[in-house]
């Protein structure tokens, strides 16, 4: 047997490695411990640090917050005394100096710095430290102008003959209890120059050994005394990034006045002396560990090379043995069990080897796969009997087959010998589909061959094929479905908006009670196919797969007031009783969708008033904050038809009704407790449904929550003030519609309001007025000739950079539609049938950002 001469030159005993590869195991352990030690460590000093420093930042922005808001009780309590209220109205400085007096002696640790009065246009008293401090009366009076416009802290810089003086000033109105006038303000300020009683009072509360108040490099405050090895500078240039000589830490605070963050900064000094001990122990051990390391490394290669050395020269002597005399020789063996074994395993390694050659020579002859054995350069080396039976037919009209296979399979036989990785390769021989597995055989990193296996796929591929034919068709379907929706959308909203805006004139201009009976016909009907439409268009788009939830935050109560505001004459119009339930706070604000909120409880209330002649109505709603996240349970119960047991099973399936004689009796299209059970599931709730038929039904729901921050919200109200009394001037108004009912319809409700309506019927035209005149604000229809709405609405927007604001309107109920006039630059859409009260809202949200549609304002959806 020829055996290969080694290639490697220098060459040294197992032991060596074995005794090497054990002492590396051991330092780079002890390496890892100890780096990872020192990680821990160092994180644990730095969060120590850190914490240390957020601790003292925090406290010493708690003790500053202290000492405004002791400053603010006791300036309201001043304002609102009857004492300081009279000497004020008396015009008495003498008065209002004994009155400071006797407060400021009675707790002379809240008294500010400076303290002032002015009435309504001018400055009244004044207690004259301003003069102490440098501060002329022009000052002063910049002062009261840039405090005055609310009452909070404000933190002014203002020139003085000492220098620039930064103060704290607050404002606090002096109102008369009698007439409820404000008469004056009462101004107090805290002087930051040089204020050491505030800088130690902090310092002694903050467990600090010394306070800096800083703006920028400028110190305005400290308790240094000069004794200290640092100094001010020191501080505020090299503290935060070297330590004080290693032997101080630092943290720096910026103020925060009122939440409002400022160039205030106040540093801290506190004593490191604990971090360095410890990083001085920590030191002393990781040398320990190091020199304990080296001298166990030491004397386990010296037992290694003395204990087992001996027992490797056996092991090598035997496979030198076998390398010369082939499977002739046997294993003496050995002392220690893994050398034994490892030589015993030698043993029948060379027996099985010759039989492993035999099975894979039998395996690459007897497979049903046909396999190829090529060269690295595409050259065929051997093929296994079912690979001649493919492609090399006895038939001498197909002797061609193995060249049209090889020609597809050498390119990538050659990419796979460069070592790119191919998994799967498909050929097509003879209208039959192959997938080829290559594997290169590897050889001291060199591709030797490469062995592909392949599996008739012809089927397989044939059915992927029609899979991808039928799914091209079903998106197709899909999208000539959705066209033919938004078409049929707007084609249905247009005459409706015809009906309802009429309907909506008549029912205000109509005398006689049968007139008025009829005109509510008309817009009941109206409503009624306005609510088919809208089911359909939002069953469709959850079919799609095209709903969103667009979550805001809302105050929760007001869904509750709504419920009672539509169904409560609803209910008493059918002589049912309304049972209203609700643990709801008035100040609980939560992030959701409110309008598919609305959309569930108004489905099942309808549903309700629908099914029940007579009892009553019951809607329960339960905000349980006890649990996580926060859950809102809604029960609605009505004393209706009820459902039979074999219908709640499809109750939830679309245009389904318990039974078809409801669809006559009642109407309906079948979809609305389908879009509940769909928008609960899309807000991650959960729906029940019980009912005993003759007796009622009842639904639970279970909705998860996310609270916000309780919010102080003033409603923008207009006490006895009509609706249609909302702007003070007259409003230019451009309306682009092409259909002469609708903006008949848009008009009339505009010239209620005192707008002035110019209308044209297309894109083209509306672009040339808005060049040749100013209009406050345009309405703008969707679909128009010429130039539709949205590229009108692009072109006015951004190629034109005109700031009008656009409010669009669409008998395009899809969301795509709307999203495209917001994208285009509107900041209104109104989806048609244009309603009262839906144009209502969207001028008073015109007015509400009337003033600033010179910047960009926030989008709305209606």
């Amino acid at each position: 047997m020829n055996i290969r001469s080694s290639t490697v030159k220098q060459k040294r005993r197992i032991a060596t490695f074995i005794s090497r590869a054990i002492v590396a195991v051991l330092g780079a352990l002890t390496l890892a411990v100890l780096f990872q030690s020192y990680q821990i460590s160092s994180r644990l000093i730095s969060q120590e640090v850190a914490r240390s420093a957020t601790q003292t930042a925090s406290l010493i922005q708690n003790l500053f917050n202290y000492r405004l808001a002791t400053l603010q009780i006791h300036q309201d309590s001043s304002a609102k005394n009857s004492s300081f209220i009279d000497a004020l109205s008396s015009d008495s400085g003498a008065a209002l100096d004994q009155y400071f007096l006797s407060v400021d002696q009675l707790e002379l640790s809240n008294t500010p710095d400076i303290r002032f009065i002015t009435d309504l246009k001018e400055l009244v008293w004044e207690d004259g430290n301003a003069q102490f401090y440098g501060i002329q009366s022009r000052e002063m009076n910049k002062i009261i102008r840039r405090v005055s416009v609310s009452n909070n802290w404000h933190l002014v810089q203002t020139p003085s003959l000492l220098g620039m003086t930064y103060l704290l000033v607050r404002r606090s109105p002096v109102v008369n209890s009698t007439t409820g006038e404000v008469i004056g303000f009462l101004f107090v300020s805290i002087v930051l120059n040089n204020n050491f009683a505030l800088i130690e009072t902090i310092r002694d509360s903050s467990n600090s050994q010394n306070l800096i108040l800083a703006v920028g490099s400028e110190v305005l405050a400290s308790t240094l005394n000069g004794d200290e090895s640092y100094s001010a500078f020191d501080v505020i240039e090299d503290g935060l990034s070297e330590g004080l000589y290693d032997k101080n830490m630092v943290s720096k605070a910026v103020l925060d006045v009122e939440g409002v963050p400022t160039y205030l900064e106040v540093y801290s000094v506190q004593s490191n002396q604990n971090a360095l001990s410890l990083r001085d122990n920590y030191y002393f051990w990781m040398i320990f560990a190091l020199v304990a390391m080296i001298a166990v490394s030491m004397l386990i290669r010296w037992w290694l090379q003395r204990r087992i050395e001996s027992e490797i020269e056996g092991l090598m002597t035997y496979t030198h043995n076998v390398a010369e005399r082939g499977l002739d020789g046997f294993f003496p063996g050995s002392k220690i069990y893994e050398f034994d074994h490892f030589g015993r395993t030698l043993e029948h390694t060379f027996q099985r080897l010759s039989q492993q050659e035999k099975q894979f020579e039998d395996l690459f002859t007897f497979a049903l796969s046909p396999t190829i054995l090529w060269t690295s350069d595409g050259e065929m080396i051997r093929m296994n009997p079912a690979a001649e039976s493919h492609f090399r037919p006895k038939d001498a009209n197909q002797l061609s087959l193995f060249n049209v296979l090889k020609a597809q399979l050498v390119p990538q036989i050659k990419l796979a010998a460069r070592g790119e990785i191919l998994n799967e390769v498909n050929t097509e021989v003879d209208g039959r589909v192959f997938l080829w597995n290559l594997s290169p055989i590897i050889v001291e990193n060199r591709v030797e061959s490469i062995i592909t296996q392949g599996q008739d796929v012809t089927t397989i591929a044939e059915a992927e094929k029609q899979s991808r034919i039928a799914r091209n068709e079903a998106e197709e379907t899909a999208r000539v479905r959705a066209d033919f929706l938004a078409k049929m959308s707007h084609e249905l909203r247009t005459p409706l908006n015809g009906i309802l805006g009429v309907s909506q004139l008549l029912k205000r201009t109509v005398k006689s009670k049968e007139q008025a009976e009829q005109v509510n016909v008309l817009c009941s009907s109206g409503e009624h196919l306005l609510a088919v439409l809208n089911d359909i268009l939002d069953f469709s788009k959850i079919e799609q797969g095209k709903f969103r939830i667009q979550k805001v935050d809302f105050r929760l109560v007001d869904v509750v007031s709504a419920i009672e505001r539509i169904y409560g004459p609803l209910c008493r119009e059918k002589q049912l009783e309304l049972q209203l339930e609700s643990n709801i706070d008035e100040d609980i604000f939560i992030n959701g969708d409110q309008v598919r909120l609305n959309q569930v409880l108004f489905n099942l209330l309808n549903n309700a008033v629908k099914f029940t002649h007579d009892g009553s109505i019951s809607v329960q709603l339960e905000l349980n904050q006890d649990v996580s996240p926060t859950k809102l349970k809604i029960v609605v119960l009505d004393t209706g038809i009820g459902i039979r047991d074999q219908d709640l099973a499809a109750i939830f399936e679309p245009f389904v009704q318990a039974e078809s004689t409801n669809t006559r009796e009642y109407g309906g299209s079948g979809l609305g407790l389908t879009i509940v059970h769909s928008l609960i599931e899309m807000l991650g709730g959960s729906i029940e449904v019980s009912s005993q038929f003759g007796v009622g039904t009842r639904f639970d729901i279970e909705l998860p929550v996310e609270i916000v921050a309780n919010e102080v919200r003033e409603a923008d109200t207009q006490v006895g003030k009509s609706r249609y009394d909302l702007f003070d001037d007259t409003v230019q108004v451009l309306m682009v519609e092409d259909n002469h009912t609708n903006a008949f319809i848009a008009k009339a409700f505009c010239n209620k309001y005192g707008m002035n309506v110019e209308w044209v019927t297309d894109g083209l035209k509306a672009i040339e007025r808005v060049k040749q005149q100013h209009y406050d604000m345009i309405l703008m229809d969707n679909q128009l000739p010429y130039l539709d709405g949205v590229d009108a609405t692009r072109i006015i927007k951004h190629e034109m950079g005109l700031p009008i604001p656009v409010y669009a309107c669409t008998a395009d109920g899809m969301l795509e539609t709307q999203e495209a006039f917001m994208q285009a630059g509107a900041e209104y859409v109104i989806v048609k049938p244009i309603k009262e009260d839906t144009l209502h809202q969207a001028l008073v949200n015109f007015q509400l950002n009337r003033s600033g549609y010179n910047a960009p304002v926030k989008k709305n959806y209606s």
